[in-house]
Order: structure tokens, then sequence, then C-alpha cells
């Protein structure tokens, strides 16, 4: 009896994790460059199984309904979003595959390398390439910081290259991360590689980079409600099913104990 209320407990919590995840989403339907997070669940084991006691005797009836959810960690979905047009010319889309690297400290290394696709630039008073939200500087392919001059109109090609006065001068870090679970969502758009990666040892990727362009928050605010919406009709009909259980439970205690 309590194999059955573990698992609608289970059940309850992860429907209103995932809710949590989708309302996040859901914020976030208007924020330049936004990618949703998927909560990713898996099918754990029985306990006989799980605990790898194989000689234990085996409950056939209660190992049929399995053992439960597992709550993976959440994925972002890197799927590209519109494209919308800006007036800035320091302001750019990745159309495809890729992400912008910039650098959230004072001294460019590798512990300070993040990824982001909000592309909305300035420029500082340095003349360097930053992002205009934070002031985090903007990496050319080299993963060194990208200075222009303030006074020279500023061109960017499909590829990246920075062209001022008819020449390259710099041309802007696009990577490519092959398995979204890598990346760690720090907030304001920015992510890092898990478990310590460097951003130095990923692919350039094949997306291109659109001036004066930004890019859209890739939520479906319908099928997020949608979504939202069946997951509080789980998360409600596990906990009526705890409700049951502790009914059941205390109606045998009580039946039980007036016998004995």
């Amino acid at each position: 009896m309590n194999y059955g209320l573990y698992l609608s407990a289970g059940g309850a919590l992860s429907s209103m994790y995932r809710q949590d995840v989708l309302a996040n989403n859901l914020a976030n339907m208007n924020t330049t460059a936004f990618k949703p997070d998927r909560v990713t669940t898996r099918e754990r084991l029985p306990e006989r199984l799980e605990g790898s006691v194989l000689t234990a005797d085996p409950q056939w009836l209660l190992e049929r309904l399995g053992g439960g959810l597992f709550m993976d960690p959440t994925r972002v979905d890197l799927a590209p979003a519109a494209l919308t047009a800006s007036a800035s010319e320091l302001d750019f889309g990745i159309q495809g595959d890729g992400l912008f690297v910039v650098n959230d400290g004072r001294t460019v290394g590798p512990d300070h390398h993040r990824l982001t696709r909000d592309g909305r630039f300035a420029l500082s008073a340095r003349g360097e390439l930053v992002t205009a939200a934070d002031g985090h500087r903007v990496l050319d392919r080299s993963l060194q910081p990208i200075r222009l001059d303030p006074t020279a109109p500023v061109k960017v090609n499909g590829n990246g290259d920075v062209i001022q006065s008819g020449a390259i001068v710099s041309r802007i870090a696009l990577r490519h991360v092959p398995d979204a679970g890598a990346l760690e969502k720090l907030g304001d758009n920015l992510y890092r590689l898990r478990d310590g990666g460097d951003v130095a040892s990923l692919a350039s990727a094949t997306g291109s980079v659109r001036q004066n362009f930004t890019e859209a928050s890739a939520v479906d605010p319908i099928q997020t409600m949608t979504a939202m919406l069946a997951a509080a009709k789980a998360a409600q009909s596990n906990l009526k099913m705890m409700q049951y259980h502790d009914q059941a439970l205390g109606q045998a205690i009580n039946t039980f104990g007036r016998v004995a």
C-alpha cells in the first residue's frame, strides 16, 4: 500500500516541477533570444532491481507498476527562433546553429568564458564590443576581445567578419555545442559548459550572423500553456491518489487493529 503512495508522490512532485519549469519559460516569452528548458524524466526501476538486491523475493504485481519517475536535469532547447529587424548596427542575430562567446570577468580566460544567443551589443568606453545588458566583452575567433574604432561605421557579414573603413578588423566567434545537455543556464541569457568544460574546445558553428537583427524568444506561449494545464492535471490526479492511499491505509490500520 505504501508502494502506491510513493509512486503517486513521485508523480506529483515531477508534475509540479514540470509546472515550475514551464512557468519560467512562459515568463520569458518576450525575452530576447531566450531558449526554453525541457523537462526530462526517466522510469525508475522497481526497488528490488534498483537496489541490486536480486535475491529478494520478487513482488510481481507491484513490480508491474514500475518504480516511479526520476527527474533528470533540464535541457536547454537550442532550436532557432525568428529574427526581428533592429535599427542598431550593433544588434546581431544568429541564423541557424551557434552561440556567441563573451567574457564576464576583468581578465580573459577560460574560467570567464560564457555563451549566449543574445546579440544586442554596444561599444564600451575602451572601444570594446560588449553586451548591451551587462557589459561583458564579446570575443573573436581567438577568444580575445574585439576592439573597434568608435568613429567608423561597423559592418558585419554572414561569416561574422567585422569590417571598418573597408578592412576586416576582427571576426565574431560562433561556437557549436553538440549536446545541449552540456549547457548550464546562469541567467541573463548566459550559459556555461557543465563540469568545467572549456569553450575553446568547441568547434566553430555553421550558422551565420545577421546584422541589424535580434532573435526573438523561442517560447511558444500556446504550447507552453497547454503543457502547463496538462502538468497541473497530472499533479492533481496524483495528489488525489495519495489521498486515496492514505484513506485506505487508515482504514486498514483501524480494521486490523480491532481484529488484533
